[in-house]
């Protein structure tokens, strides 16, 4: 497995350890562990993008977009107790950067 891979699992693994270590809501966690195994996973990613290739002509613009769409979707399942913590709504803007990092490494590999 090449480094780059080894990396992007590793951030995986560590966000799906903190949001099961975090004070989260079952259904909030639930989605957001979702989100990570679907977003975070660089051979998820990378398989979406080479079917999408064949549909669309820019397949990394749209996963991107769902991605953040998706990311807001889970959101509203966070109750308000969740909410109020600064610490997760740090955690998902760095999510959303780990996201869009490997998206890249995918786009120039």
């Amino acid at each position: 497995m090449s480094d780059w891979i080894t990396y992007y699992e590793d951030n995986k693994h560590n966000a799906l350890n903190r949001i099961k270590n975090m004070a989260l809501s079952a259904r909030y966690s639930r989605e957001l562990i979702c989100w990570v195994n679907t977003y975070l996973d660089p051979f998820s990613v990378a398989r979406t993008i080479s079917l999408e290739r064949h549909e669309n002509p820019d397949p990394f613009s749209r996963i991107r977009m769902e991605a953040e769409k998706d990311l807001e979707f889970t959101l509203l399942t966070a109750t308000e107790k969740d909410r109020n913590n600064s610490d997760i709504i740090f955690f998902e803007s760095n999510l959303l950067l780990l996201f869009n990092l490997m998206l890249r490494h995918i786009r120039t590999a």
